[in-house]
């Protein structure tokens, strides 16, 4: 089927945003906001509605800006870099409102304005990797199959971001997928997660601490237990 051009009128939770086919069905279209006239095409049809990859942004929104992240789109893990950070919790309201209303069957449900972080960037304390082919670290793909290398990631906190690209898993036999945690005090932890049942080898030459999860449990390989 051949691009459709639509225009998308309301946010859906999940980092979609609704239009209307011809035939009036729903269509779901991600990385687009409301008032926007795109240009789509159809990748899952069903009767009563449809889900629409974007293809081009014929009519940008004022609110549209530039993903901060390369991976954006590719990487799963973000669903609002293209909206500015101030409609970006906006719109959060209005899914919220939309939610309860809706499904809720709540009528006219009292919802205060979204409250906007002080650190929309580098605040998560946790992050996880999946392995790619090659063994270097990576994210879950936004279809869900496979796994993409990352350069870069703009949501963990520096202390995280100053370690991860350091880490050489290649050298880890057995490994399945990692994570890095940082506790209050700066104190690192790194989560190695394998299904051998015996633990992972290798070195370390970082302040953290490491622990090792497979069939026998959790064991700590080093650092403060």
């Amino acid at each position: 089927m051949p691009p459709l051009e639509i225009t998308l009128t309301t946010p859906t939770y999940g980092g979609e945003t609704l239009g209307r086919l011809p035939d009036g069905r729903a269509v779901f279209v991600p990385y687009a906001l409301p008032g926007e006239r795109v240009r789509v095409r159809l990748t899952e049809e069903k009767p009563r509605f449809a889900r629409a990859e974007l293809v081009e942004v014929l009519e940008p929104s004022p609110e549209r800006v530039a993903p901060r992240c390369p991976h954006f789109q590719s990487c799963g893990g973000c669903h609002y870099q293209h909206i500015s950070y101030k409609r970006q919790t906006e719109l959060k309201a209005e899914i919220l409102r939309d939610q309860l209303e809706r499904i809720g069957k709540l009528e006219n449900p009292p919802i205060q304005p979204a409250i906007p972080s002080p650190t929309p960037w580098n605040y998560r304390n946790h992050i996880q990797f999946h392995l790619t082919p090659e063994g270097g670290l990576g994210f879950i793909t936004a279809s869900g199959e496979g796994v993409i290398p990352i350069a870069e990631c703009h949501l963990p906190e520096a202390a995280i971001n100053d370690t991860w690209p350091r880490l050489d898993a290649e050298t880890i036999p057995g490994l399945d997928r990692l994570a890095l945690r940082l506790g209050a005090h700066n104190d690192l932890m790194l989560v190695l997660e394998s299904s051998e049942p015996q633990p992972v080898s290798l070195e370390v030459n970082l302040p953290i601490s490491v622990v090792h999860l497979g069939p026998g449990g959790t064991l700590v390989l080093a650092g403060d237990d």
